[in-house]
């Protein structure tokens, strides 16, 4: 065998052995009774408070409820709120000292050509027929593009206090050519203020740089298992998502490694999740991502997958329980086994 189809074998088989197992999956216009008149889903973040999932659409105000069993038409699932008009949300996180959520505008005007993020702290109503603003907080990072900034955010709590993370989706936290540079992800760390005045702000303490093993072109969402201690980070055009070691309480990576995995492909080994704009644990072996609208500049098979909430069960090598510099060593040395068994096999 040519020792480029060794390599194709390699590489592959990579792929194959990083490749979440899909359980189950569904539009999102299959999940609620009440589609608002919309039969358009873009959705983005997700957060899982006591065994439900949150989610937030950039093409509605609505926050949409599931049950984690993800079944069609389930009463438990609902969209809360008004769904006009357009939002552009694209984070959500849980506040659990008051039972609030974080909304993250990606990127809103503040002035000519001055674009910040924006997050509104929002608390449902009981009988989950609305949910009321509470405070709108800008977090003081101006951005380089409108269409170009947080993807995602997460709230922490650590010894000194809570923190917002917030997920640049470019690379060097940038648009342009600059912004497409891969492995220069980076998480912007900030502090709620509150001025003289009453209005607020998050103020930025601290720039985190992802470990460049998170080789990816954009940065789509992310999602902090505190339990494992293991951030993961997604990519929508890589359709893959990192894990790291992260540690909470010092908002640091733990060493530069992570490890790499794939959401499902088709039998030639194409992307077919090419939207994926949400990511959430479920426990320390699954995971579920969303997926956003297709763009017209896609091939018409993305249509499959997209406005769509899906569920992953981790591949059979994943243990969360080791650190991601063990998991490479012993996936190392598996490979290089398997490789030099089908070069002698070709003998």
């Amino acid at each position: 065998m040519a020792p480029a189809a060794i390599t194709k074998i390699a590489t592959k088989g990579k792929i194959r052995k990083r490749t979440v197992k899909t359980i189950k999956e569904i539009p999102f216009s299959g999940l609620f009774r009440d589609l608002k008149n919309s039969t358009v889903f873009e959705a983005s973040g997700l957060a899982y408070v006591r065994g439900k999932f949150y989610t937030i659409f950039d093409n509605a105000m609505s926050i949409g409820i599931m049950d984690d069993r993800f079944q069609f038409r389930d009463p438990e699932n609902r969209l809360i709120g008004e769904w006009e008009p357009e939002s552009q949300f694209e984070g959500i996180a849980y506040v659990p000292e008051n039972d609030t959520f974080l909304l993250l505008h990606e990127a809103v005007e503040l002035g000519e050509e001055v674009y910040k993020p924006q997050v509104r702290e929002v608390k449902l109503k009981k009988d989950l027929s609305g949910y009321d603003v509470h405070a709108v907080c800008t977090i003081n990072f101006e951005l380089e593009a409108e269409n170009k900034g947080f993807e995602s955010i997460n709230y922490v709590h650590t010894p000194d206090g809570p923190f917002l993370l917030g997920l640049c989706e470019g690379n060097h936290c940038k648009g342009g050519e600059e912004g497409q540079d891969p492995g220069n992800g980076r998480i912007i760390v900030s502090e709620l203020r509150w001025n003289k005045d009453g209005s607020c702000h998050w103020e930025p303490v601290k720039k985190i740089k992802i470990p460049e093993s998170a080789y990816f072109k954009d940065y789509a969402a992310m999602a902090y298992n505190y339990e494992i201690r293991k951030l993961a980070i997604l990519s929508q055009e890589d359709a893959a998502f990192w894990v790291g070691d992260f540690d909470g309480d010092s908002l640091e990576f733990v060493g530069e490694e992570g490890e790499v995995f794939h959401l499902p492909r088709d039998n030639h080994c194409e992307m077919i999740y090419c939207n994926a704009e949400g990511i959430q644990w479920v426990d320390h072996f699954r995971i579920v991502v969303t997926s956003d609208k297709a763009k017209s500049r896609q091939p018409y098979w993305c249509d499959q997958k997209d406005e769509s909430v899906h569920l992953f069960a981790m591949p059979r090598a994943w243990d969360p329980y080791t650190t991601a510099n063990k998991a490479l060593a012993k996936a190392a040395a598996e490979e290089a086994a398997e490789e030099a068994e089908h070069a002698a096999a070709e003998l």
